[in-house]
């Protein structure tokens, strides 16, 4: 006959830890949990790796975490697209959006680390040089409380929390923050209330593969710079 082990008990995990992620269409109080970098292995070519930049931000609703690739040759690079009426415009390229967003995260969460950054980036001689900086300055700022906004958008048939379209390009090439996805005076425009009235009225979706991602190319790792003083940055 087996013995019962009821001491066991004194080491039993009575709860889950797994948390949900923030649901679309939202404006939520969260708390920064802090930025990292992180290094995967690609999907269709085992033995070549990826670097990410991950950020994420905590809520009683659930979590939220951008993950954010290393830029590749390409990516500064801006798409033209046509409007109905026959117009020609430029969108913001992936690099673009990349730097805006690190620089919002950083300008909310630590405005004097960000204008020290801001003055030490023209030493910055890789992509892993702003990464080093930006987690420098806002590892200080793990815990604080802001809002964050999220919209929706579609991934393998699934709709999934994203954020806003934040950066465009004007009339003169030149790129501007067109919206706030982090901080204090957050809301949603017009036009995405409609589309959070269309998410909230629309019937149940099947959401078992909504966080899958594909590991796209990349470029290797870039050297850092060692003359740089990332310390002065705190």
């Amino acid at each position: 006959m087996s013995e019962f082990n009821f001491g066991s008990l004194a080491t039993t995990q009575a709860t889950s830890n797994v948390q949900q992620r923030l649901k679309p269409w939202g404006i939520y109080p969260v708390k920064f949990s802090g930025a990292r970098k992180e290094v995967i292995q690609g999907k269709k070519d085992p033995n070549a790796t990826y670097e990410i930049l991950k950020v994420r931000f905590d809520g009683e609703d659930g979590y939220y975490e951008e993950s954010i690739f290393y830029p590749k040759a390409g990516d500064e690079q801006r798409p033209t697209y046509t409007s109905k009426d026959g117009h020609e415009y430029q969108g913001a390229s992936s690099f673009d959006r990349t730097m805006t967003f690190i620089a919002q995260v950083a300008e909310v969460l630590n405005p004097e680390g960000f204008k020290k950054m801001q003055a030490a980036s023209s030493k910055f001689k890789s992509f892993d040089d702003v990464v080093t900086a930006f987690i420098k300055i806002t590892d200080v700022a793990k815990g604080k409380e802001t809002n964050l906004k999220l919209v929706g958008r579609t991934q393998n048939g699934s709709v999934v929390a994203g954020l806003p379209k934040f950066v465009a390009v004007n009339k003169n090439g030149e790129k501007f923050t067109c919206d706030n996805f982090v901080g204090d005076k957050l809301f949603f425009s017009a036009y995405e209330e409609g589309k959070k009235a269309e998410y909230q009225n629309a019937k149940p979706t099947d959401m078992s593969s909504a966080n899958s991602s594909v590991a796209k190319d990349v470029d290797g790792p870039s050297a850092g710079s060692e003359d740089i003083d990332f310390e002065s940055l705190l």
